[in-house]
């Protein structure tokens, strides 16, 4: 969609297209920030249609022939009206089963669907300090999933300081695609 789509009553355009509706209901970025994480990500892979516009799908980003989950978090919330804001961070990580498909078939081993997660943070506490479309705001933190099975096991999340206690440090914005191939060609 290009977003000038019009709506349209007795086959004539009324006067507001498709990107009125998304100004009235989605133009608050705070509360889109799992979005913006994931378009980040795959535009710093080169991918440039979603995967993931179903709400069941397992893994965000194809890459390569590789899942890859990419989980959000920030200091800043827009509904924190009193502005207090919590530096441990954590991440989901929390098993599924292979479909919906599976599911009714009976097959309903639960695992980590994806082969990589890209864990993004935003680091600005304020409003104005994280702003999600300044991409130097976050910070990318990358991990096999086999790390995270390996050294999480049925855990359901990952904080912040356990990826960090793990080794791995963030990466910015021009380092995802570089950092995703490391790991994908040691696959």
């Amino acid at each position: 969609m290009t977003g000038k789509e019009t709506f349209v009553f007795n086959g004539e355009a009324v006067g507001f297209d498709f990107l009125d509706f998304w100004r009235f209901h989605y133009s608050n970025i705070y509360d889109l920030q799992d979005k913006i994480a994931e378009f980040i990500v795959s535009k710093a892979l080169g991918v440039n249609e979603a995967q993931n516009d179903q709400y069941w799908t397992l893994w965000d980003v194809s890459y390569r022939d590789k899942r890859i989950e990419v989980k959000e978090t920030s200091y800043y919330h827009s509904f924190n009206q009193e502005g207090k804001v919590s530096k441990q961070r954590v991440f989901g990580i929390t098993k599924a089963n292979g479909s919906y498909d599976s599911a009714k078939s009976g097959n309903s081993e639960f695992c980590r669907q994806n082969d990589v997660y890209v864990f993004c943070l935003n680091t600005g506490d304020t409003r104005e300090a994280s702003n999600p479309l300044n991409l130097n705001n976050w910070e990318f933190y990358i991990i096999p999933t086999a790390v995270i099975n390996e050294k999480c096991g049925n855990n359901k999340t990952i904080s912040l300081g356990k990826i960090k206690g793990l080794g791995f440090s963030a990466k910015r914005y021009d380092e995802i695609r570089a950092e995703i191939d490391k790991i994908i060609d040691t696959m």
